[in-house]
């Protein structure tokens, strides 16, 4: 069954406004947005996600556009193999050799694979923000976690008790089911890509997300998705078998159970 856009988000006759960034990473960063109808009645936030220019073309443009240095997108190969940049061969020559023009090609589609991916994991009910668009900048808009105070933490930074954590392990493993059965691959996931609020974790951070099949590294990704998260909580008290919830991902994947 297809999910419902969320009640609370305005899609006619709105004004956006910036209010500043929230937080940093090593990619991009994540601005707050306020949304609210030309009528003045109804409000919301929002996040806005930009990623850092590959390239930059002389000095002063990143702190120009607000940036304060470029992403490293390390070892990126590994997620972008299996990726389709078009049939041109000018296009794929260009990324293959990462020339300017490869590089900006590659940065566009990180920013579109990732608005795919969550799109999709989150009509399959995976626990992520809602994917709203892309604002005119290029930025990518997605549900705001948090409240006007502050945003959301990442688990690795919350401070939860022990009956937390094994709620937080609960809807973790619940939510790397979702995405596997969706056919996707989180690639990066840890304690710093997950987010807690108000007794509830938030999967986020997908640029990286791979086809599970169509990647030639899918299932070594998964694994390692698998090893960190369990590792993780094992280092803070509730016991895992990281090999054990790779099989448990598998059989979910091509059988389409849930836990």
């Amino acid at each position: 069954m297809t999910r419902a856009i969320p009640a609370w988000l305005i899609t006619d006759d709105f004004v956006d406004a910036d209010l500043g960034v929230v937080a940093t990473g090593k990619e991009g960063e994540v601005g707050l947005v306020e949304r609210t109808s030309l009528d003045g009645c109804r409000s919301h936030l929002l996040a806005r996600k930009r990623y850092r220019p590959r390239t930059v073309r002389h000095k002063g443009e990143l702190q120009a556009l607000g940036f304060e240095r470029a992403p490293t997108f390390k070892n990126d190969i590994v997620y972008r193999d299996g990726r389709n940049y078009g049939r041109r061969s000018r296009d794929r020559r260009a990324v293959e050799s990462m020339t300017n023009y490869g590089k900006e090609l590659v940065k566009q589609r990180w920013l579109g694979h990732e608005y795919e991916v969550m799109r999709a994991v989150w009509e399959a009910g995976a626990p992520v923000p809602y994917p709203v668009g892309y604002d005119e900048d290029g930025g990518l808009l997605l549900e705001y976690i948090g409240d006007e105070r502050q945003a959301a933490p990442r688990l690795a930074q919350a401070r939860l008790s022990r009956d937390e954590l094994q709620q937080a392990w609960t809807q973790l493993r619940a939510g790397m089911h979702a995405v596997v059965e969706a056919g996707w691959v989180h690639a990066d996931l840890s304690a710093y890509n997950a987010l807690w609020w108000q007794g509830r974790l938030w999967l986020i951070d997908f640029p990286q997300a791979v086809d599970l099949v169509a990647s030639p590294h899918g299932f070594d990704l998964l694994h390692r998705d698998a090893l960190n998260v369990c590792t993780w909580f094992g280092r803070h008290g509730v016991a895992l078998d990281g090999e054990a919830l790779f099989a448990e991902l598998l059989s979910a994947a091509f059988s389409g159970g849930r836990p």
